[in-house]
């Protein structure tokens, strides 16, 4: 007699061709048996997989037509991805559709994909996943662009603004690797020339993290736009560094005229002047 698990026929097996696809309480399964071998062909569709429960006609139209239709899919770490069913080898396998960026995985080396809930590293999709990269699409309220997450796998993560904290306050920050390879917001931009604190980047300025300490009281700072150029953190970090910038940057005069400088600290190390 047949029950709602066992027995019912839903197609031809695609693998060997031979016997005919049953669901059973394992999944739905060849019951075939391989000519001399005695042994079952080895064909099955589970009933569960990344988190897609497959009912009768999801596994007809797996057998029928060797693929199904892209549906979003779970690996065990619950990042989802989307991706469709094929049979591959003898076996039930995924093909997923992605959109990769420019640039590596820092941790592993694989591609990066664009997911629905962010970035991840392709290596962490499996279902068992090598890799645990991911980037979170949106990091302090606010969405993260693909050209933003492919500057920071290129090694050239730019000062972003926009951000926000649980009590609505504005900041800027970068995108940085932590050493267990967590993506992580930090404001520190350079070492302050004066008093070997940290730079820090606001919306507006560069400013020494030693500004209010009353034993240190560092008055560096910078404003981010000067002369219509927006300074970057790498020149940041070269005026810091070197103490100037190493290209001629484009600026402006008040009339519209373009004219070129580097920008360099001054003499007192305290404020950043046109060189």
């Amino acid at each position: 007699m047949e029950t709602n698990t066992e027995c019912k026929i839903v197609g031809r097996c695609p693998v060997c061709g031979e016997g005919d696809i049953v669901r059973t309480e394992y999944g739905y399964c060849c019951d075939a048996r391989k000519q001399g071998s005695g042994k079952k062909c080895g064909f099955i569709i589970h009933h569960k997989h990344h988190g897609i429960e497959f009912d009768d006609e999801l596994a007809r139209k797996l057998i029928t037509d060797g693929s199904t239709e892209e549906m979003t899919m779970w690996n065990v770490n619950g990042h989802p991805f989307q991706a469709r069913f094929i049979i591959e080898n003898g076996k039930v396998d995924v093909e997923i559709k992605s959109h990769y960026l420019d640039g590596r995985c820092p941790v592993c080396g694989g591609r990066v994909v664009k997911t629905g809930k962010g970035y991840s590293c392709e290596n962490s999709i499996p279902q068992e996943p090598l890799c645990s990269f991911h980037v979170p699409g949106i990091l302090g309220n606010r969405k993260i662009t693909d050209s933003e997450m492919e500057d920071f796998l290129a090694g050239n993560a730019q000062v972003l603004d926009g951000f926000s904290n649980g009590d609505g306050k504005v900041f800027s920050s970068v995108l940085t690797l932590s050493e267990d390879g967590k993506v992580m917001l930090d404001s520190r931009i350079a070492v302050c020339p004066v008093c070997g604190g940290d730079i820090l980047v606001s919306p507006s300025a560069f400013n020494c993290s030693n500004y209010s300490n009353p034993d240190i009281k560092c008055k560096f700072m910078s404003w981010r736009n000067i002369a219509g150029h927006v300074i970057t953190k790498q020149e940041m970090q070269e005026i810091c560094e070197e103490g100037q910038t190493k290209e001629l940057l484009e600026l402006y005069k008040n009339n519209g005229a373009i004219y070129y400088k580097k920008l360099g600290l001054s003499e007192d190390k305290k404020s950043i002047i046109k060189i």
